[in-house]
This record gives structure tokens, C-alpha cells and sequence, in this order.
């Protein structure tokens, strides 16, 4: 079981509506849905040197449930469930300082890339 976040730029926030739309398109891998952005790929660097991405060498502590995938629009992350309040946390701060937009599937939250949850 993992916990998902999904990150990608967006220069204004996206309607609560529009973004589960969005996710669905990008975790079916179609292309062109947002903007792609060097802040997307900086923030996949940010996050590899803090969580090294998965591989068959580091298996057994890596906090990932798969690899993490990576386009030029977006950063998909599947968390070990056991590890998912340590490395959402550290994620959803990287997020804000790269001024990505960062979802929550599982409980419908939409962060700003000011960090802040947009549901509340």
C-alpha cells in the first residue's frame, strides 16, 4: 500500500475541479496537460538527495513503493505507507520552494506553491 502525491507547475492555482482532471491525465502519462518547467526537474533533484529513488541496492530502507516517475510536467511519488507523514512532509516543503502545485489523491488536497492547503 502506498500514499501518492503527485507535483507539477501551474502559475495559477488550478480550480478544485480541474485538478483531479489533471492528475487522472498525468498518471495516464498524457502529454501537454500543464506547463513543463525547470522547477519540476529541480525539484526531482531536491527530492533524490534527500530520498535516493529506488533501486534494487536500496530496497529494503527506501521510503518509495515504486520508482518515482518523472516527466518534464510532473513528479509522481508513491510512498511507502509506513513512511508517508515523514516523507510528505519533507515533499510538500521542497514543493512550496520550488513553487510547484502538489496533490493528495487519497485525500483530495491541493497545495499551493505556497505550501498552504487549498481546501481548507
Amino acid at each position: 500500500m502506498s500514499f501518492d502525491l503527485i507535483f507539477w507547475y501551474q502559475k495559477v492555482a488550478p480550480a478544485s475541479g480541474e485538478v483531479a482532471q489533471i492528475y487522472d491525465q498525468l498518471t495516464d502519462g498524457v502529454a501537454g496537460i500543464v506547463e513543463e518547467s525547470s522547477a519540476v526537474e529541480e525539484f526531482y533533484r531536491a527530492v533524490i538527495s534527500e530520498f535516493p529513488d529506488l533501486s534494487e541496492e536500496n530496497m529494503e530502507e527506501s521510503p518509495w513503493a515504486s520508482p518515482l516517475y518523472v516527466t518534464g510536467e510532473c513528479v509522481i511519488a508513491a510512498i511507502s505507507w509506513s513512511r508517508s507523514s515523514e516523507v510528505s512532509s519533507v515533499l510538500l516543503g521542497l514543493a512550496s520552494t520550488h513553487g510547484l502545485t502538489a496533490y493528495d489523491p487519497q485525500g483530495q488536497v491541493v497545495y499551493g506553491n505556497s505550501g498552504d492547503s487549498l481546501n481548507r
